[in-house]
């Protein structure tokens, strides 16, 4: 880990638009450029329309122009409905994301605290992904 972003994401967390569950998540994307891209979890009444923060920064950073296999690290941060700070890792959607757009090469990174904080390969959290070389 080049920086500890959990200063940036507590921060970004307030950004976060989650009415419904109260769990607010803030992510950064770090490009292996230095780049970084933000997102927040956005919640919609109609459930499946809503984005979760990884996804919204790598979306983002897509459209900023990346590269598959310019991702080196996702970070993120989330808040419960009672506003504790917890430790969250993607869900299955975003570290199908994750795993395609780092071409399984990423660290992702949890942090409950600025010194407790989780550390894991995309690869590790998605194993055998399935990357798109199989169509």
């Amino acid at each position: 880990m080049k920086k500890n972003y959990f200063s940036e994401l507590k921060v970004l967390l307030d950004n976060s638009s989650a009415p419904y569950s109260g769990f607010n998540v803030a992510s950064v994307v770090v490009c292996k450029d230095g780049r970084e891209f933000k997102g927040v979890n956005v919640e919609s009444a109609a459930y499946p329309t809503t984005i979760c923060a990884e996804r919204n920064a790598i979306f983002t950073a897509v459209a900023e122009g990346i590269s598959k296999g310019d991702i080196q690290e996702v970070h993120i941060a989330a808040r419960n409905a009672d506003k504790l700070l917890v430790t969250a890792h993607p869900c299955g959607s975003c570290r199908q994301v994750i795993a395609e757009q780092s071409m399984n090469d990423c660290l992702v990174y949890s942090y409950e605290s600025e010194s407790v904080y989780t550390q894991n390969s995309i690869a590790d959290l998605l194993p055998f992904a399935f990357l798109g070389a199989e169509l």
